[in-house]
């Protein structure tokens, strides 16, 4: 006889049968709130963003450029996104190239009194280039460029060499003031379309030209790039989501100019503290706070061939 306490799986009979029976349920019964207890620790770990200690993983950034890359900005309303991406690291100021559309730093101040005039400042302490008077719609002419005038000679010796790799118009807007809603989306569907144009010609102007220069720097052979035959070249737009601007069609304007959409993300914010969205006719914010907008960025691309592949 077993001691008191102890069961005994070894008995015979009816009453052994029952004892192994009752072990074994209670065997099961422990085995399946192990499992019931690991698929919630795993359901647990999985909603909290897979960290085991249930700190949710840091969001990665969308920035529609590389820091090592170049940068043409148009449009820039008070500065505050060149700022922005300056000190937020995104990009180096050197490689970034800031361009207003109004006349010269006056009437940038005037219209922009309390962040205009410092943003300017810090801009050229950190060594970025900006030229006033400068037209989406026209950027070659307003930029005063030519093959005479080559990139180099407006931006100086160091970017001799340096190509163009992406050119980036921020919230498009023509100030219109038009009422008439399909006269007013009509305007900014050709804005939006001469700028997509007006971006190829200057990327394909500016490239030609470094291109030329650097062969003739490793006497036509191309160190770095001699197996890359395809050159990207990016023309970002930002813009609000929602009407009037989802009846602008851009994605389709892009396509009659001969650029394909690379990729399109949200418009995050928080990722630019010092950038500020502001009318076009002055320094108030929109009717509602851009923050509280939502909005999304557009990389188009087109790839050019480059000249050797072609012969």
């Amino acid at each position: 006889m077993g001691r008191k306490g102890k069961i005994n799986v070894k008995a015979k009979g009816l009453k052994g049968s029952l004892i192994r029976y009752q072990t074994t349920e209670k065997l099961h019964s422990k085995l399946k709130q192990k499992h019931e207890h690991l698929q919630k620790k795993e359901k647990s770990i999985k909603n909290s963003g897979g960290s085991k200690n249930g700190k949710k993983p840091l969001k990665s950034k969308f920035i529609p450029f590389d820091k090592d890359s170049t940068l043409l900005l148009i449009g820039e309303g008070d500065f505050s996104y060149a700022r922005s991406i300056i000190e937020e690291e995104y990009i180096m100021p050197e490689n970034l190239i800031v361009t207003s559309f109004e006349k010269d730093l006056e009437q940038l101040v005037n219209k922009y009194p309390t962040t205009g005039d410092d943003n300017y400042k810090f801009l050229l302490s950190v060594g970025t280039k900006v030229f006033f008077n400068v037209d989406a719609t026209n950027l070659i002419k307003s930029l005063n460029l030519s093959e005479r005038t080559p990139w180099a000679k407006l931006l100086g010796r160091e970017w001799d060499l340096k190509p163009l790799n992406n050119i980036m118009f921020n919230f498009p807007h023509g100030g219109y003031k038009i009422k008439d809603q399909l006269r007013n989306i009509m305007m900014h569907q050709n804005l939006v379309f001469k700028y997509f144009i007006n971006c190829q010609q200057l990327l394909s102007l500016v490239n030609k030209s470094v291109s030329a220069k650097s062969n003739r720097c490793m006497a036509g052979y191309d160190l770095e790039r001699e197996s890359e035959r395809r050159t990207a070249r990016n023309i970002i737009l930002a813009l609000f989501s929602g009407e009037p601007y989802d009846s602008w069609e851009i994605k389709r304007l892009a396509r009659k100019a001969g650029l394909r959409l690379e990729r399109s993300n949200k418009f995050e914010w928080e990722n630019y503290p010092r950038y500020h969205h502001r009318r076009t006719n002055g320094e108030n914010d929109t009717t509602k706070p851009a923050a509280e907008r939502d909005a999304r960025i557009y990389i188009f691309e087109e790839f050019i061939e480059d000249e050797e592949s072609q012969s």
